[in-house]
């Protein structure tokens, strides 16, 4: 029953509707409907590709791109799989900077982040130029939903992302936000490795240290509890990233909070306080297109409720999605020693089965 309502089961499921109602005296207005989607699909994806282009020759390396009930991703191979997430059904593409110096990636996040809205207004005045000229209403819709996402996506507004153009503001703006925002692409860049998190670059560490404990800045958080945990133990990681549990939460930021919220669910495990309330009120603010965490939370749950055989589950699937990424990304072996960590501290006799 889960699977039908992640997006690629609504999506196969809206098809059969679609098909079904030909039969009807409705077929034209549901094949209208079915058109409108798959033209918002390849607008989306346009838009997208246009990231991914712009990113790759100005020099970064690309890593996925979602749109819709589909992801391509670059691992060892690329590969195409099934997005389940709803957060990132509107389109999310990832690429992250090979260079080190920030007048380099400074130059390079302005296409990266410029190439999308390129594709959109391009391919939305040829579609609607062409249309206009043959005639073709398809084709004509095609160019007003490209030149929508090109306005949509231009102008410099910040929802529970920034918008392209609100990107491309605080990169010609430059200072101090701007550095941060690049030194927050660095640590990305290290996380994004192969490297094991007691590898990374202790110069960077030491900037991460210097950055405020803000929203914007919560890449931070993760590469300062990763490498401190690794390098140290639990408490100190935990007590390191404090200042960022104090950000408030609200709806727009609930998903960029989602580590910090787990780490807040595993330090009342760790010390041993069953507060049910709290602990459902962070789980409420959990998204499973962030599964580690997801899962981990759905562990503590069913602690609380008693249900010993839902906590192996829980678990065991999560040292499978671990395993999965620790060939290509060092800092799954941060999340390894966290579950192992949370693993004992709610059930001991399950530290072996980690």
């Amino acid at each position: 029953m889960n699977d039908i309502m992640k997006p690629f089961g609504i999506v196969i499921i809206s098809a059969m509707l679609i098909g079904l109602f030909n039969f009807t005296n409705y077929a034209e207005t549901a094949n209208l409907i079915g058109m409108c989607a798959a033209l918002l699909f390849f607008t989306l994806f346009i838009h997208e590709l246009g990231h991914v282009v712009f990113g790759i020759w100005s020099g970064y390396k690309f890593n996925y791109v979602t749109v819709g009930p589909i992801t391509i991703e670059k691992t060892d191979r690329l590969r195409i799989s099934v997005n389940d997430s709803w957060f990132s059904f509107g389109g999310v593409s990832n690429c992250t900077p090979l260079a080190k110096d920030l007048e380099t990636i400074a130059r390079q996040h302005k296409w990266y982040a410029a190439g999308g809205p390129i594709f959109s207004v391009v391919v939305g005045m040829i579609s609607l130029l062409t249309g206009e000229f043959m005639n073709i209403d398809m084709v004509y819709y095609f160019g007003i939903f490209n030149l929508s996402v090109f306005v949509l996506t231009i102008l410099p507004y910040q929802g529970s992302l920034k918008s392209d153009g609100r990107i491309l503001w605080e990169l010609w703006r430059g200072g101090k936000h701007s550095d941060e925002f690049l030194i927050s692409l660095l640590l990305i860049k290290e996380m994004m490795t192969p490297l094991h998190p007691r590898d990374w670059s202790k110069d960077l560490i030491r900037q991460a240290k210097t950055l405020e404990p803000t929203i914007d800045n919560i890449s931070v958080a993760h590469i300062l509890f990763y490498y401190t945990l690794v390098t140290k133990n639990y408490d100190t990681a935990s007590n390191l990233i404090e200042p960022f549990k104090q950000i408030p939460i609200t709806k727009k930021n609930k998903f960029t909070l989602q580590f910090i919220n787990q780490i807040k669910q595993i330090d009342m495990v760790v010390n041993k306080e069953e507060d049910k309330v709290q602990f459902d009120r962070l789980h409420r603010l959990m998204n499973s297109f962030e599964p580690i965490s997801y899962k981990r939370s759905e562990a503590i749950r069913a602690k609380l409720n008693g249900d010993n055989e839902q906590v192996r589950i829980q678990l065991s699937e999560v040292m499978k999605e671990i395993e999965k990424g620790k060939g290509q990304f060092g800092f799954y072996y941060a999340e390894e020693q966290l579950s192992i960590v949370l693993t004992s501290a709610m059930q001991p006799e399950l530290e072996q089965m980690m």
